[in-house]
């Protein structure tokens, strides 16, 4: 399990992120917390502003996909993307993240002669390509 951490401008564009990220599977849970100030230096200035940080629990398999949606959504340009690694807690708990994030996808199991039968010639198409091996 990780946790991803990243600030946002606003309350509204924090529980969006928040959101999808759950709807989508990429994480099982996200935390909303409200950050009084943060005190940073941005193009040559020191800025203070109030912000949102989400902690969103995670696991590595779903984090290409965690950072990939925050770079495409986020308001900022360069939006903090940070993930810090848990090494133990609650047993119940990481297996709960660990069903909850991209659990469908990642436990589908491939049927690669199911794909090969779906991407073979049909007869027809067969026939149509080489007429005379059929037409005796």
């Amino acid at each position: 399990m990780i946790i991803v951490l990243s600030t946002y401008p606003d309350k509204g564009s924090a529980a969006q992120a928040a959101l999808e990220l759950v709807e989508k599977e990429f994480a099982a849970c996200v935390s909303i917390l409200r950050i009084e100030g943060s005190v940073y230096r941005w193009k040559g200035k020191i800025v203070s502003d109030e912000e949102y940080l989400l902690l969103i629990k995670t696991t590595m398999k779903a984090y290409p996909r965690v950072e990939a949606h925050i770079k495409q959504s986020h308001p900022h340009k360069v939006p903090e993307i940070l993930f810090l690694e848990v090494k133990g807690g609650q047993k119940d708990y990481l297996e709960w993240v660990e069903r909850n994030s991209l659990s469908k996808l990642l436990r589908v199991p491939l049927d690669f002669k199911a794909i090969k039968r779906a991407s073979a010639p049909s007869m027809e198409e067969r026939r149509a390509r080489n007429p005379s091996v059929w037409s005796k």
